[in-house]
């Protein structure tokens, strides 16, 4: 998963962004040179102070020397008293000459020692305090009577550092919090869009699915609201369309019940047969297209535990006794499905008519993995143009002139193949043999014994 395909990712993201950025602006604002003449030159004392700092110590009694040093590391500088001065830096920074004359100026007669490594980005920050100081100190060397000196460097004292320390301890632990609540509400805030698109998913293979909760922020509460109406208006027209149908069937039935009778009176035999052959063709349409409109306006029934060496064994055996050329390949044992039996046997027997009507022998065979379960039925016909194959499946499609009317069906076989796969959750595919012959294999879930059947049902019903 990644930051630009999840929405709560995005805006934590975005937030934290903005965070770090915000802090990276205040950075370069304190980083800035400043044109103010009391400003401190590399967190140093000012030369006046250090004047005054030199004549204090030098003025009291040496025990009390100590006692004022930890007077003056208070501050932003650290002051030591030494015997002997600091080792100096490996690269001397560049542009302490000045400083060093002011400094001397307020301290005549005394050797000014002014040490520093050059820092990173030194150009960019001047003379002005900011982070590179911790790592490149400047120091600040002044003799003393009595031979001791005075040593103060640009780094805080230890008592400003444990403060800092404890301050940046806390803002730490404080934004990680805020972000913390941040990331919750956000997740809080984009749970309904996850709710919501679930629920979408859940009604292009249920119409019966429940309605979405209708909470959530003001806009999330409209757009649930207009996914149920539209869910409940659409399902009121997938039913109306079934009944419709259904009436239309029902109505039709009659007529040609009333066409069968009338045609036992015509006293050609052969027109006679013909005319049962063309009202019986016209009762399976009928029968085809109310079960292809019915996929949909209905739940999904119950699916079973099916065992497919005894299920595939009997549909061959009534295959082969209607007088139909099919085979049945070695199954492997104790290989089942989750399916719904009716579904299967319709999807099989569509399947077998198919290779019948356009080859002279079919052939059934079952493979699994590790996931799936693969039932394959394949003939030895002329097969179809390959840019013909995926339009296949496609209601009424005829496709090539040695599959068409004539040749027995009106286009919904495998429509109905396909339609019958997606309700079950299986995934079906249509191709040529590379030998000749046309094959349809249908994929499903392989069934797990672990797993409770209400639980592979709604997983079967959200595809």
């Amino acid at each position: 998963m990644t930051i630009g395909s999840n929405l709560s990712l995005r805006i934590t993201a975005i937030l934290l962004g903005g965070f770090v950025l915000l802090q990276m602006l205040i950075w370069v604002v304190m980083a800035l040179p400043s044109r103010g003449d009391d400003q401190r030159p590399y967190n140093l004392p000012l030369p006046t102070e250090a004047r005054t700092m030199v004549d204090t110590l030098e003025a009291a009694p040496p025990a009390r020397r100590a006692s004022l040093v930890t007077m003056f590391n208070g501050s932003l500088y650290t002051v030591q008293i030494l015997r002997e001065p600091p080792p100096a830096p490996a690269t001397q920074r560049e542009g302490l000459d000045r400083l060093r004359l002011d400094y001397a100026a307020a301290l005549p007669g005394r050797d000014i020692g002014l040490t520093g490594r050059r820092p990173l980005l030194g150009r960019m920050a001047g003379t002005r305090p900011w982070t590179s100081r911790f790592f490149a100190p400047i120091t600040l060397t002044v003799p003393m009577r009595g031979g001791d000196l005075l040593v103060v460097d640009s780094r805080p004292s230890m008592v400003v550092r444990a403060y800092l320390r404890q301050r940046a301890f806390l803002g730490a632990v404080g934004g990680l919090l805020v972000l913390g609540v941040l990331a919750l509400a956000v997740r809080q805030t984009t749970r309904p869009l996850v709710r919501l698109s679930a629920g979408v998913r859940r009604f292009t293979s249920d119409l019966d699915t429940p309605d979405l909760p209708v909470a959530g922020s003001r806009e999330m509460r409209d757009l649930s609201a207009a996914f149920n109406e539209m869910k409940a208006r659409i399902g009121g027209l997938m039913a109306e369309r079934t009944r419709m149908l259904a009436g239309i069937a029902h109505d039709m039935r009659t007529y040609l019940t009333r066409l069968r009778l009338r045609a036992e009176f015509i006293d050609d035999s052969e027109q006679r047969a013909k005319a049962a052959a063309d009202l019986d063709e016209m009762a399976a349409l009928l029968d085809d297209t109310l079960l292809l409109a019915k996929r949909d306006g209905r739940a999904t029934p119950q699916p079973q535990r099916i065992d497919l060496a005894t299920e595939l064994a009997a549909i061959v055996a009534l295959r082969v006794d209607m007088g139909d050329a099919v085979t049945l390949g070695a199954i492997p044992p104790d290989l089942a499905i989750e399916a719904t039996p009716i579904s299967l046997r319709r999807m099989l027997a569509n399947l077998i008519d198919n290779g019948v009507r356009h080859g002279g022998h079919v052939s059934i065979e079952a493979s699994a993995d590790d996931q799936t379960v693969t039932i394959s039925v394949a003939d030895d016909g002329p097969g179809v143009p390959p840019e013909t194959l995926q339009r296949l499946g496609e209601p009424f499609g005829r496709l090539d002139p040695s599959r068409n009317r004539e040749t027995g069906g009106a286009g919904l076989g495998l429509a109905i193949v396909r339609a019958l796969a997606d309700r079950e959750g299986a995934t079906i595919r249509f191709a040529n043999q590379p030998k000749g012959g046309f094959v349809a294999t249908a994929t499903f879930p392989r069934d797990n014994p672990n797993i409770s059947r209400s639980t592979r049902s709604s997983k079967v019903r959200a595809g």
